[in-house]
């Protein structure tokens, strides 16, 4: 990985993917609005750094601490050039509009490229979400007045739950969680949701390509060429990938420019690696206990080399 040099990415295009029926281009790497924006050390520079390197996917959510405050104060003085992705984990229709009518002004903006419905974990929410008082509503709602151009779904629990979803409304799009250690699940995001969308031309947005850095290990998988070429070599329109700092940014985006489909072998190679640290690689299901298992895992990896440091995101 050191000969990727970050000093030349900027005259490098961002290779582009169709975003489902949404209409626009994106890059193929976005920039993830947890990993780099959540904490009260949240740096502006490197929202403003993933632009002027072609990032076009901006992505966000109120709960994800000062992130949608950040964006604020960097994305209006290039709104119209990008897609601004936020979400709510609210279940009810009031308690969306609020979160929407909140979400605006923190972003300081009169539209929503995409509003999603955060992190839907089992079957009884379905039910909840898209009863008539239910967050559904308010979307299409927000949808059909202008205020939010798409709508879409994330989930990291349960794929049946983001497949059953897709057959009960035409979303526009889907997030969910595309890494080398997904493939040894039963039943996998990557052969179920990403799959299925793709097939119906649904905006697939990958995430958890790094599991947060707990997918690093130093007999495994060591760099983040390995995992943003994994899941580049998906059926992805992009996938968001956050950062702790402008170096990292850069890094992942070197990676992104010169991405070329691995070949069977080199896949075959990387699902190997990963299936040694499944459990760390697949943390955030409900299989392995969700988010709070974290706590119960060693501290995630970094993986130094003479002129490449891995992002822990």
């Amino acid at each position: 990985m050191g000969w990727y040099s970050t000093a030349k990415i900027a005259s490098n295009p961002m290779p582009k993917r169709k975003l489902g029926r949404t209409g626009w281009d994106v890059g193929v790497l976005s920039l993830g609005g947890q990993g780099s924006l959540e904490t009260q050390k949240g740096n502006p520079a490197i929202v403003q750094r993933a632009y002027e390197l072609g990032v076009n996917y901006f992505d966000t959510s109120p709960i994800y601490g000062p992130s949608e405050d950040i964006y604020g104060e960097v994305l209006p003085t290039f709104r119209k050039q990008v897609f601004l992705a936020t979400k709510t984990e609210k279940r009810d229709r009031d308690g969306a509009l609020k979160d929407i009518e909140k979400s605006l002004k923190r972003l300081k903006t009169d539209w929503i490229d995409l509003w999603q419905i955060h992190h839907l974990e089992n079957m009884d929410e379905m039910d909840e979400v898209t009863d008539k008082d239910g967050v559904l509503g308010a979307m299409v709602e927000m949808k059909e007045e202008g205020v939010v151009r798409n709508i879409g779904i994330t989930g990291h629990a349960d794929p049946k739950v983001l497949t059953e979803m897709m057959k009960r409304f035409d979303f526009d799009t889907v997030l969910c969680p595309v890494n080398p250690c997904d493939i040894h699940m039963t039943p996998s995001f990557i052969k179920t949701v990403v799959t299925d969308a793709s097939e119906d031309e649904l905006g697939v947005i990958g995430m958890k390509v790094f599991a947060q850095g707990f997918i690093f290990d130093p007999e495994g998988i060591t760099t983040s060429w390995e995992l943003i070429s994994y899941a580049l070599s998906t059926p992805v329109s992009t996938i968001i990938v956050g950062c702790d700092s402008v170096q990292q940014l850069e890094e992942n985006v070197a990676v992104a420019k010169v991405f070329q489909d691995l070949s069977d072998d080199q896949k075959s190679d990387i699902e190997r690696k990963a299936k040694m640290i499944l459990k760390r690689g697949c943390f955030f299901r409900k299989e392995h206990g969700g988010y709070g298992s974290r706590e119960k895992l060693d501290p995630p990896v970094w993986i130094n080399s003479k002129s490449y440091r891995a992002p822990i995101r």
